[in-house]
C-alpha cells in the first residue's frame, strides 16, 4: 500500500507550491509531540495500530452491520427509514474512523492490514480507494490552494474559494449547498468515479491514471459495493421502501461527509491565498485548517477524530486516538511562535461559520472572502 504521505506526484498543473525550510515551531511542536506519543507508546498506546482505535473500528462495523441487518429485514416504511438513516450515519463513521485511518496508514501496524481495510471499506461503501488517496494527497499537502487542493472542486456549481471567478449562478449558493451536498455521495459513488476512470484525471487540473491493477480492483470493489449493498434493498423490500431508503441513507452520508470535511476548512478566517513567502509545511496547515467540538467526546468518536483537524493536519500519520492529547501541545507552542490556531468552537457554531462563507462568496459581485 502507498501511504497518503508518498502517493502525491506532480500534475500537469505546474509546479507543486513550494514551502520555507522547516520554521522553529514545526520543529518545537514535533519534538514535543514525540515526547508525548513516546510516552504514550509505553502504555499501550502507540502512534500506529492503537489498540483503542482498533476497538473503535470494530463498534463501527457491527453497528453498520446491524443497521444494515435491520434496513433488509425492516417489517414497516417507518423502521426501514429509521435502519436506512442509522446505516447512513453509521456509514459515515466508517468512512471517519476506518477508510480515512487506513488509507493514512494508522489503522494497523503492518501495512499490508491497511490496505485489505480500505479494500474492505472500498466494497462497503463504493469509493474507488485509489482516486480518494489522490485526492486527499494533494488536500494534505497544500490545503486551500487553488488547483491543488481537489476539496474546493465542484465542477462549477459551488464557489469555495475567492480565488475562483464570480458567476451569476454562486448567487444564494448557501442555499444551494443543501442540495448539493445532499447528493454528494450519489455523484461520487456513481458518477465522478467512472469519469475519473475513463478520462484519467481527478478534474481539470489533475491527472490521474490507474494502472491494470488499480482498475482491476476498481471494477471489484464497485461490483460487491453494488451487488451486496446496493440491490439486496430492491429485491427484498418493497420498490417504494427501497427508493426512500436509498435516498435517505445518501442524504445523511453526503451531509454529515461534507459538513465535517468542509467545516475544517472553508470559513472566513481561512487562508486561501496560496502558500504565503516564509511559510513552512507546518504554518501553511495553521493558517488553512481549523478544529470544531473539540470538548465533544461523542462527536469525536463519531468523526474518528477530525474534529481536531489541525492535530490532524500536522499529524497525518498518527492514530487519530492521540489528537486530544497533542492538542494542548500544539496550542502552547503556537502561542509561543504568535500563530493562531483556530477553532470553530461547538457544532452549530462551525456550521454557522461554513455557511457564512458559503454566502458571501456567493454574493453578487462577490470577489473575495470574509475577513
Amino acid at each position: 500500500m502507498t501511504p497518503i504521505r508518498s502517493a502525491i506526484a506532480p500534475a500537469d498543473i505546474g509546479q507543486i507550491p513550494r514551502f520555507a525550510p522547516r520554521s522553529e515551531f514545526w520543529g518545537e511542536v514535533r519534538a514535543l509531540a514525540s515526547e508525548h506519543l513516546a510516552s504514550e507508546a509505553e502504555l499501550g498506546r502507540p502512534s500506529i495500530g492503537d489498540p483503542r482505535a482498533i476497538r473503535q473500528a470494530a463498534a463501527i462495523l457491527l453497528w453498520f452491520a446491524l443497521s444494515y441487518g435491520a434496513l433488509l429485514s425492516a417489517p414497516s416504511f417507518a423502521a426501514a427509514l429509521l435502519a436506512a438513516s442509522s446505516c447512513g450515519f453509521a456509514a459515515a463513521t466508517v468512512g471517519f474512523g476506518i477508510f480515512h485511518d487506513a488509507n493514512h496508514g494508522t489503522l494497523f501496524r503492518r501495512a499490508a492490514a491497511n490496505l485489505w481495510a480500505a479494500r474492505l471499506c472500498s466494497a462497503l461503501l463504493g469509493p474507488s480507494r485509489h482516486f480518494w488517496v489522490r485526492k486527499h494527497g494533494h488536500h494534505h499537502r497544500q490545503p486551500n490552494v487553488y488547483g491543488w487542493d481537489d476539496d474546493l472542486e465542484t465542477r462549477g456549481v459551488l464557489r469555495l474559494s475567492p480565488r475562483y471567478a464570480w458567476e451569476p449562478r454562486f448567487q444564494r449558493q448557501e442555499l444551494k449547498a443543501l442540495f448539493f451536498y445532499g447528493v454528494n455521495t450519489i455523484e461520487w459513488l456513481f458518477w465522478k468515479d467512472f469519469r475519473c476512470l475513463a478520462t484519467g484525471r481527478l478534474n481539470e487540473l489533475q491527472g490521474a491514471k490507474l494502472d491494470a491493477r488499480q482498475r482491476a480492483e476498481f471494477v471489484i470493489c464497485k461490483a460487491l459495493y453494488f451487488f451486496l449493498f446496493v440491490l439486496p434493498p430492491f429485491l427484498v423490500l418493497p420498490l417504494a421502501w427501497a427508493v426512500s431508503a436509498f435516498v435517505l441513507f445518501h442524504l445523511l452520508l453526503s451531509w454529515t461527509l461534507a459538513i465535517v470535511f468542509q467545516m475544517a476548512h472553508l470559513t472566513p478566517r481561512m487562508d486561501f491565498d496560496g502558500v504565503r513567502a516564509g511559510d513552512d509545511w507546518a504554518m501553511h496547515q495553521m493558517r488553512t485548517t481549523a478544529d470544531f467540538a473539540t470538548s465533544s467526546r461523542v462527536t469525536t468518536w463519531l468523526t474518528g477524530g477530525l474534529n481536531h483537524q489541525v492535530e490532524h493536519h500536522l499529524f497525518p500519520n498518527v492514530a487519530h486516538t492521540h489528537y486530544s492529547g497533542l492538542r494542548p501541545i500544539v496550542r502552547a507552542v503556537a502561542e509561543r511562535h504568535g500563530l493562531e490556531c483556530h477553532d470553530l468552537g461547538s457544532l452549530p457554531s462551525a456550521l454557522s461559520q461554513h455557511f457564512a462563507l458559503l454566502k458571501t462568496l456567493g454574493a453578487l459581485g462577490s470577489r473575495s472572502a470574509a475577513t
